[in-house]
């Protein structure tokens, strides 16, 4: 199983929006991310890099 950590705008870990990621979703402008507790978080923004090996995720939050 693969999962990720999603971090808002940059990768370092004051930026950490959420750890053990399993889905990601984009919709009406906003990044819906799930983790493996099925809790949810909504960013409104635009997904701006997954490298899913590395396990990490970057959103960029619109301004």
């Amino acid at each position: 199983m693969c999962l990720s950590t999603v971090y808002k705008n940059v990768m370092e870990p004051a930026s950490i929006v959420m750890k053990n990621v399993t889905a990601i979703e984009c919709r009406d402008g906003k990044v819906i991310i799930t983790d493996l507790m099925d809790r949810q978080v909504e960013i409104t923004g635009t997904l701006e890099s997954a490298h899913l090996v590395d396990g990490y995720v970057i959103v960029k939050e619109a301004e």
